[in-house]
C-alpha cells in the first residue's frame, strides 16, 4: 500500500530519514553496482566459447499503474482533506546465469506519485519521481547439497506479509533437508541509497538478525518459528521478536492458520513484554460460484500500566505489511484497507465473504470490528488516520471492504479495493467516516 509515502510527499506526514543528500553513500551504491557488473562479465567472460553471452540473461519488463484516494482521514466532515494520487510504475527485472552454481537477480523500477487532487490544502504541491534499484542480489548454489547462499539487496516476504515485506540489504543462508528448511540473515534496510538519482539511503543503523524454521508436517500441514531482533545501532530501541506460526488445510474445504508472536527487548529503559495472536480460517462452498467464508481474529496487547518500566504493548516488527489473501486472487489489507493499522494494543474481529465468478477473478466483501485493549489517547499504531484516540473509551469503530480482482488476460491484472471506517466512542461522537480507493492494473511483457 502507498497510502503513508503519499501522505508523507503531500506534507501531512513527515517522510522518516528524510535527509539532505549525502554523496559517501550513494557514491558507495554505484561503486557495489559496478563491482557486481564487473564480476558478472569475468565469469560471463569465461565461458563465452560454450554459450552465447545474451542466453544467459532472462528480462521481465511489467507496467503497473493506480489511482488512489484516501477521504476524511481527520474524522472532520467540515474539513475537505481529501488527496487522490496517480502512482505509475514501469519495471525492469533481469535474471543472470553467472555459472552452473551462481545466479543473480537485478530489478529497476520506475516509479512516480502525482496528486491529482488536494482538497483545500492546495499548497500541497510536491510530487514525486525516482529510479529505484529495487533488488539486486547474486544466489550461491551448492555450497554442499543442503546449503545455498544470497548476497545483495534481496525481498524478505513471508505469505501474509505479517514479520516482514521488505528489500533488506544483507546476508541469507538457506538450509534444506527433507521436510525441514531454515534461514539464517544478517540485513540492514537501505544501507545505500535505493534511488539511482538522489540519495534515499536511511539514516537509521537498525541491524536485523533472523533465524527462521519451517517443518513440512505432512502435505496439507505445515508449522514454523522464529527470532527476530532489531539492533538500533543510534537509538536504544532494540526488540526481539519470538514466534510459532502454524497453516495448512484442515480439509479440502477448510484453509486455516496461526500466529503466535512474542515480544521482549528495551525501548529505553523500559523492559518490552508484549504479545498478540492472529488465527483463522476460510471455508470454501462446493456450489456455483465457489463462495467463501472467512473468519478470524488478531488480538495485540495493550499497556494498561504505562508508568512501570515494564511495556506490554505488543509490536509489529516495523519490517511487516499485513497485506494478504483469502479465496480471492488479490491481495489487500487483511486489517482494513482505510484504517490499515499494526496489531498493537488491539483486537479485531474480521468476517469475510467471496466468489469466484471465474478462476481468473474474485470478489471479496470483508467486516471488521476495531477495539483497543486499553483505552489510550494515542495515534493508532501504523494506522493512516490523523487523529488520536480519546482514551475514554475502547470502541474504534468499525470497516467495510470491498475488493475485486480480475485477472483479464495471461499478462493483464486489474484490481480495486474500496474500504470505509466508521469511528466509534473511541474517537468522540462528533467524529465521521472515513473512506480509501485503490483502482489499478499490471501488464507484464
Amino acid at each position: 500500500m502507498t497510502y503513508v509515502k503519499n501522505l508523507a510527499v503531500a506534507g501531512i506526514v513527515p517522510i522518516p530519514g528524510r535527509q539532505p543528500r549525502r554523496w559517501g553513500r550513494n557514491t558507495a551504491s554505484m561503486l557495489s553496482l559496478a563491482l557486481l557488473a564487473s564480476l558478472s562479465g569475468f565469469v560471463f567472460a569465461q565461458s563465452s566459447e560454450d554459450e552465447a553471452f545474451l542466453d544467459r540473461f532472462e528480462f521481465e519488463v511489467w507496467v503497473d499503474a493506480s489511482f488512489e484516494r484516501l477521504g476524511n482521514m481527520d474524522l472532520d466532515s467540515r474539513r475537505s482533506d481529501g488527496l487522490s494520487a496517480v502512482v505509475p510504475e514501469l519495471g525492469l527485472g533481469i535474471d543472470i546465469d553467472v555459472s552452473e552454481n551462481i545466479d543473480g537477480y537485478m530489478s529497476l523500477l520506475a516509479e512516480g506519485w502525482q496528486a491529482v487532487d488536494r482538497g483545500r490544502e492546495r499548497s500541497l504541491e510536491e510530487n514525486e519521481s525516482s529510479l529505484n534499484v529495487s533488488e539486486l542480489y547474486f544466489d550461491f548454489y551448492e555450497i554442499t547439497d543442503e546449503l545455498s547462499f544470497r548476497v545483495g539487496r534481496q525481498a524478505f516476504a513471508d505469505t501474509r506479509e505479517w514479520l516482514y515485506a521488505e528489500e533488506l540489504d544483507g546476508i541469507r543462508a538457506f538450509y534444506d533437508y527433507d521436510d525441514l528448511s531454515l534461514e539464517l540473515s544478517a540485513s540492514r534496510e537501505r544501507e545505500f541509497t535505493r534511488d539511482i538519482f538522489d540519495n534515499d539511503a536511511s539514516e537509521e543503523r537498525v541491524n536485523n538478525y533472523i533465524v527462521y524454521g519451517n517443518y513440512q508436517l505432512t502435505d496439507d500441514h505445515q508449522a514454523g518459528a522464529y527470532a527476530l531482533v532489531r539492533d538500533d545501532q543510534l537509538d536504544s530501541v532494540n526488540p526481539i521478536f519470538y514466534g510459532l506460526r502454524a497453516s495448512g488445510a484442515a480439509t479440502d474445504s477448510l484453509d486455516y492458520w496461526l500466529d503466535l508472536g512474542h515480544v521482549r527487548g528495551r525501548d529505553g529503559s523500559d523492559r518490552l513484554r508484549g504479545y498478540g495472536v492472529d488465527l483463522g480460517g476460510t471455508y470454501r462452498f462446493d456450489r456455483p460460484l465457489e463462495p467463501s467464508l472467512t473468519l478470524a481474529y488478531a488480538f495485540g496487547s495493550g499497556d494498561s500500566n504505562p508508568d512501570s518500566d515494564v511495556d506490554r504493548q505488543f509490536r509489529q516488527t516495523g519490517l511487516h505489511d499485513n497485506n494478504g489473501l483469502f479465496n480471492g486472487v488479490q491481495d489487500f489489507s487483511y486489517y482494513g484497507e482505510t484504517l490499515d493499522p499494526d496489531l498493537s494494543n488491539l483486537k479485531i474481529v474480521t468476517a469475510g465473504l467471496g466468489i469466484r465468478p471465474s478462476q481468473l477473478s474474485s470478489v471479496d466483501l470483508i467486516y471488521h470490528h476495531y477495539e483497543q485493549d486499553v483505552a489510550t489517547d494515542d495515534i493508532l499504531e501504523g494506522s493512516l488516520l490523523l487523529v488520536p484516540t480519546n482514551g475514554e473509551s475502547r470502541d474504534v469503530g468499525q470497516a467495510i471492504d470491498l475488493v475485486l480482482g480480475y485477472d483479464a488476460f495471461e499478462d493483464l491484472r486489474l484490481r480495486s479495493r474500496l474500504g470505509y471506517f466508521m469511528p466509534g466512542d473511541a474517537f468522540g461522537n462528533s467524529a465521521s467516516d472515513a473512506y480509501s480507493l485503490v483502482l489499478g492494473f499490471e501488464y507484464t511483457f
